[in-house]
């Protein structure tokens, strides 16, 4: 009876432990190649160390492009959760459940198309003549030039807000429905209103939104590949680090790409198992209780 349940447990466990597997032995590669000197100039695994690192440190557009894409993760962070509290508090103020849930699904829904979908359509709004600048001729505003030089990075920050501002609003949306409702009709009764409550009582209680916005926000930044090559392929002013190792993967300088893929690994880890961590000691102490 027993070698059957370890069976059925092993069974279960099956595609976890390959898929585990798989992930742990590419990174293990990626890690090795990174200390060679393997690439299409140099087709042999001789061992350099940590030389391939110190290469890679010391180019000048993997230094811009993390600098950029630490920038990026900045800027989504604030700018994610600065929307994402405004639009989940005026949603909570709704008080039919089926408009909200109506709103809900459109602020939502640019998560919902594919990041290179958004970047085509935005690439068209931003044209020098049609677009947004079409919009604002008609008016007798001068135009922008969106994707011209800086002002493409800001740009596609802001789109990237855009995109997951409504995701954000939604974890702290969650959150609100956390807070005891005897505190809010108790605020009520002591005749607060609405933005007291929000301020004072609702919105302390959502904590775990922003760490839950803020550590989703740098991932995605971190990620950020999609968006800026549908709209302006590999440009120098919106080079992230995903864009840079893909950039020298094509060019089969395969040690530099795997030292740059392990560097991101390991700066994803920094915001990811920190977190992970924080929320594995709450469900624990919360068993123990």
């Amino acid at each position: 009876m027993r070698l059957l349940k370890f069976r059925e447990i092993i069974l279960f466990l099956a595609p976890l432990l390959f898929t585990v597997f798989v992930i742990f032995y590419g990174i293990a590669w990626n890690f090795w190649l990174s200390l060679t000197s393997f690439s299409i100039y140099h087709p042999r695994y001789d061992f350099v160390g940590i030389n391939t690192y110190l290469q890679l440190f010391n180019d000048y557009d993997f230094r811009n492009a993390l600098v950029r894409t630490i920038a990026w993760a900045g800027l989504l962070v604030i700018g994610g959760n600065i929307l994402g509290l405004i639009i989940s508090t005026a949603l909570f103020q709704i008080r039919s459940n089926r408009l909200r849930s109506v709103l809900t699904s459109y602020f939502i829904y640019p998560m919902a198309i594919p990041l290179v979908a958004s970047g085509v359509i935005w690439r068209w709004l931003f044209e020098s003549v049609k677009g947004f600048n079409a919009i604002f001729a008609s008016v007798g505003l001068p135009k922008i030039d969106w994707l011209t030089g800086e002002n493409a990075f800001w740009s596609l920050v802001g789109v990237s807000m855009w995109v997951y501002s409504g995701f954000i609003a939604l974890l702290y949306l969650a959150t609100f429905y956390n807070v005891p409702p005897s505190a809010i009709e108790a605020a009520r009764v002591d005749g607060a209103d609405t933005l007291t409550i929000m301020v004072k009582i609702v919105i302390p209680y959502s904590k775990l939104g922003f760490i839950l916005g803020g550590v989703f926000s740098a991932l995605f930044a971190l990620q950020m590949f999609d968006l800026p090559y549908s709209v302006l392929y590999i440009n120098p002013f919106t080079s992230t680090l995903v864009m840079y190792l893909y950039n020298k993967f094509v060019y089969m300088a395969f040690n530099i790409s795997s030292a740059a893929c392990i560097f991101l690994i390991a700066l994803s880890a920094s915001i990811a198992i920190p977190y992970s961590t924080y929320g594995l000691r709450k469900w624990i102490l919360g068993v123990i209780r």
